[in-house]
């Protein structure tokens, strides 16, 4: 029985409502929208600019004249962000749409349709996800010149007196900054609250470009690989604890400072374990910059939203001369670093 216009509609009707409703399924359980933010694009290449916020209020002194007004430069960085394609696609012979299969007319061309549209929508879903998990695992040089988890972030990188800061906590630790912190269970949950609350006072001590203000992140999220969800868990529910001899010895109240440290509960990220190349003790500390969240630690550059095309109404002379019938899902994206004050890295060595 040859192709007919409204067998082809109810195909694709078929296809859509799969894609839909899988693809609605598979964005409920995320976690990278908590690392990075969209940025839609028009053109293939874009250029995102970065200001750097240098601004203060100052009380002007002797040296600026009194009553002077006191003028800043007020400057930026710029990255170019390239959208690359990501397309999937299917295709069916005529045949495969004419035969019988368990006595329905088309029944092979109507079970691949189905399939192919649910794994494409929820792979769609997914892209994001991963790509973002990837770039975590890659660490690609950020818009100020280092890698997007580095010991030597300028504050500015126009005023190198300004100075540096860290963006992972690893090796031994110097003042303020704590080195590696673990919370594994080679550790004891004091312990791993204690560097909990190392890490988050290492934060609190960054400065705005300015080099006078203080950043003022707020924590807003922990994430771990599924190896540590089990501790990370252990830790944000605490209420009380056994303390080391160290911290007082017998058991501490925690729940409040927990509370305090707006410790809600972890996310667990597949994509950073060891299976897909990351580590299995290494844990992160998403923040939130209450000053601006124009951007976030990564940016996921959408210059075209993933789509399928279809073929739409066709009339039988069209259909009669196909031999073929294809679909592609089409986008175009890229992921790329951003502010890397909004995420920190803590190694366990």
């Amino acid at each position: 029985m040859p192709v007919t216009p409204e067998f082809l509609t109810d195909l694709e009707t078929n296809m859509r409502s799969i894609t839909v409703d899988q693809y609605k399924r598979l964005t409920r359980d995320t976690w990278w929208n908590k690392i990075a933010k969209v940025v839609p694009i028009k053109s293939k290449k874009e250029r995102i600019h970065w200001l750097l916020e240098t601004a203060q209020i100052e009380r002007p002194n002797a040296s600026h004249g009194g009553g002077q007004q006191i003028f800043e430069d007020m400057v930026s960085l710029h990255t170019e962000f390239e959208a690359e394609n990501a397309v999937a696609a299917l295709t069916l012979k005529k045949e495969q749409m004419e035969d019988l299969e368990n006595g329905i007319v088309g029944g092979e061309a109507m079970r691949l349709a189905a399939s192919w549209s649910r794994q494409v929508a929820s792979h769609a879903a997914y892209w994001p996800q991963q790509e973002v998990g990837k770039a975590l695992i890659a660490n690609p040089i950020g818009y100020d010149g280092q890698n997007f988890f580095d010991v030597d972030h300028p504050y500015n990188p126009y005023n190198t007196g300004a100075g540096t800061y860290r963006n992972v906590f690893t090796g031994s630790a110097s003042g303020i900054y704590p080195g590696a912190l673990k919370i594994d269970s080679s550790v004891t949950v004091d312990v791993a609250v204690q560097n909990i609350a190392k890490a988050l006072a290492y934060v609190a001590s960054l400065k705005m470009p300015n080099g006078v203000l203080p950043r003022k992140l707020k924590l807003a999220h922990i994430f771990v690989p599924p190896a540590l969800t089990a501790r990370a868990q252990q830790v944000t529910n605490a209420k009380f604890i056994a303390q080391a001899a160290s911290s007082g010895g017998g058991s501490g109240d925690v729940e409040a400072v927990i509370r305090n440290f707006g410790l809600g509960q972890p996310v667990q990220i597949d994509e950073i374990g060891s299976a897909f190349g990351g580590s299995d003790t290494s844990w992160y500390l998403g923040m939130e910059d209450i000053t601006n969240d124009e951007l976030g630690a990564f940016v996921y550059v959408d210059r075209e939203p993933f789509s399928v095309n279809y073929h739409g109404p066709q009339t039988s002379a069209e259909l009669a001369r196909k031999r073929t019938f294809e679909w592609t899902l089409e986008g175009r994206n890229t992921v790329a670093p951003g502010h890397p004050f909004l995420l920190f890295r803590c190694d366990a060595a």
